[in-house]
């Protein structure tokens, strides 16, 4: 599992350095510090961020908002802009390239949490909507405990819904996450990974074996609903 990379571009260093402690209290790693948007585009192919907060008034011939549209050209990373400037011109301009969030300054810590995880479950949802070569191979979950966490998609065994939360089981951890383990599904490629029981749903390639109604996983032990035991054969390539 490697740690998610944030790539800050803000002019003023304390207010950078305040958000740069904010991330890092949730197990985020910061790929960058830049007061320019020259700075941020040149950074951006040696840090490849898997987020950019994006300053609108910055130091320099450009501003956030024409820095965005350049790095939206090249790569394929949220931007969550922030700003002291609510006005109309500045939030349509704004709009034109497709934010991942926007943020007014000041803003608390709250704030910022959840402006990047919507910013991962809208990045989540259209990785999977898509059918580009760009499609990646993870994905951006908040756990129980407010760490952000990036998955390889190949890495996760199954997920297994509790009450108000939904685990998931990777090779080598558990992790809990205070959302629905339907949520969290929607989120993941649907010919990957199938609902094989009510609490249970399964990445279809690391199935080692079938037993009845008995998926195994390794180790590891599903029992399966005949509900969902035809979706399930559809999908796997079983040679009679």
């Amino acid at each position: 599992m490697d740690k998610i990379r944030v790539l800050i571009v803000e002019d003023k260093l304390l207010i950078a350095e305040d958000i740069a402690a904010r991330l890092r209290k949730h197990e985020m790693a910061i790929a960058g510090i830049c007061p320019s948007g020259e700075e941020a585009i040149q950074l951006m192919l040696s840090a490849m961020p898997d987020l950019v907060l994006m300053d609108i008034e910055l130091e320099g011939a450009m501003d956030g908002i024409s820095t965005a549209q350049l790095i939206h050209q090249q790569y394929d990373v949220p931007i969550i802009y922030l700003s002291d400037y609510t006005d109309p011109k500045t939030i349509g301009r704004a709009k034109k390239t497709q934010p991942a969030n926007y943020l007014t300054k000041p803003f608390n810590e709250a704030d910022l949490v959840r402006a990047i995880d919507l910013a991962f479950s809208n990045a989540n949802s259209k990785n999977i909507r898509s059918a580009s070569p760009l499609n990646k191979n993870y994905i951006f979950l908040r756990t129980e405990n407010q760490v952000f966490v990036k998955f390889l998609l190949n890495d996760i065994l199954y997920l297994k819904a509790g009450r108000a939360y939904c685990n998931v089981v990777t090779t080598n951890q558990v992790y809990t996450l205070s959302t629905s383990m339907n949520h969290v599904q929607e989120q993941l490629n649907p010919s990957d990974f199938i609902k094989v029981h009510r609490s249970h749903v399964v990445n279809v390639n690391r199935i080692t074996s079938l037993e009845g109604n008995v998926i195994k996983i390794g180790e590891r032990k599903i029992q399966m609903s005949p509900d969902y035991r035809e979706t399930l054969m559809e999908r796997l390539k079983i040679i009679k």
